[in-house]
């Protein structure tokens, strides 16, 4: 029998990876995905930079360097601007519809009724729906026989039957309540998350001070729910001015150019009149006004954040 004072030998210890080591690691690790990528994202891109400094038609395959030109010829082409405008009223129309009409669902969703939970789950209907589904459910009510006319005409609003998406006064304000009603489903849902988040007794206590419904609305509903409304705003605004799928479904950029804007101006560039370097340098300015749409959200998230943190 062992003596007590026998020690058991040491156990054999795996040597830990030092620093330079684990970096390597790390290296090995995500170069997979660093590929991927490079090679899924970064090299598209980098493609259509330089393919904008070209003139090339895909019919009969010639290259020819212009440098800027392609560039400097959006500055003055009238199509380009009409379609940033058009771009500019999309986004901003749908982003004001979705967010004030989600904000009222919110709202109303967090009142205490019978059926609010099935009401919850069906307001979410509109966002999951396929854009091609939402596209011809729309054309048909908009359509000069369609229902909104019918209606229309059954109250005595109107006496002939109006082509909404075919008529250049009306069909952008049709594309702006299709899309804000695709997109008003995920502002409410975010809206009605914050709302949830805001402590009762704050609202207790703007009661007993004698503080009425639309006062209580204006001066703490508001300001408390400002974080979570610019995030709805700005994350809606990114993804309508690069809007493609919806407007083109709907009207193809018309009438008469009334709807085009610049997703659809570069694809008819490109797949159209087969200008691959003009649709290149459109491609390329639309990635612009996007990244500074990107880079205002989060430093606007930033400040709001910091303000929420402090307050």
């Amino acid at each position: 029998m062992a003596s007590p004072s026998t020690r058991s030998p040491p156990r054999n210890r795996q040597p830990r990876l030092r620093f330079r080591d684990e970096r390597i690691f790390y290296y090995v690790a995500l170069a997979p995905t660093t590929i991927v990528i490079a090679c899924v994202i970064a090299l598209p891109i980098i493609y259509t930079f330089a393919l904008g400094f070209f003139i090339q038609n895909t019919l009969v395959r010639n290259w020819r360097f212009v440098g800027l030109s392609n560039y400097s010829d959006l500055l003055t082409d009238a199509d380009f601007w009409l379609a940033f405008w058009n771009g500019v009223v999309f986004t901003v129309g749908s982003t004001v519809v979705a967010t004030v009409f989600g904000l009222v669902i919110a709202i109303l969703l967090d009142c205490n009724f019978r059926g609010r939970g099935p009401l919850r789950a069906l307001v979410i209907f509109p966002y999951i729906v396929p854009s091609i589904v939402v596209a011809f459910i729309w054309k048909f009510i908009f359509s000069g026989r369609g229902i909104l006319n019918d209606f229309l005409g059954f109250i005595g609003a109107q006496a002939v039957s109006v082509p909404w998406l075919g008529d250049q006064r009306f069909a952008m304000m049709a594309v702006i309540l299709i899309s804000a009603w695709t997109w008003f489903p995920f502002a409410a849902i975010t809206l009605l998350a914050a709302i949830q988040n805001v402590p009762d007794n704050i609202y207790e206590a703007a009661a007993l001070d004698g503080a009425g419904p639309m006062r209580r609305f204006t001066y703490l509903t508001l300001p408390l729910l400002a974080p979570a409304i610019m995030v709805v705003v700005l994350i809606r605004a990114i993804w309508a001015f690069r809007n493609y799928d919806m407007i083109w479904l709907l009207t193809e950029g018309g009438p008469i150019g009334a709807t085009e804007v610049l997703p659809i101006m570069a694809y008819k560039e490109a797949f159209g009149l087969f200008r691959m370097g003009h649709a290149s340098a459109v491609s390329v300015s639309l990635m612009v006004f996007v990244t500074l749409l990107a880079a205002v959200h989060f430093r606007v998230g930033a400040r709001l954040r910091k303000a929420y943190d402090t307050s």
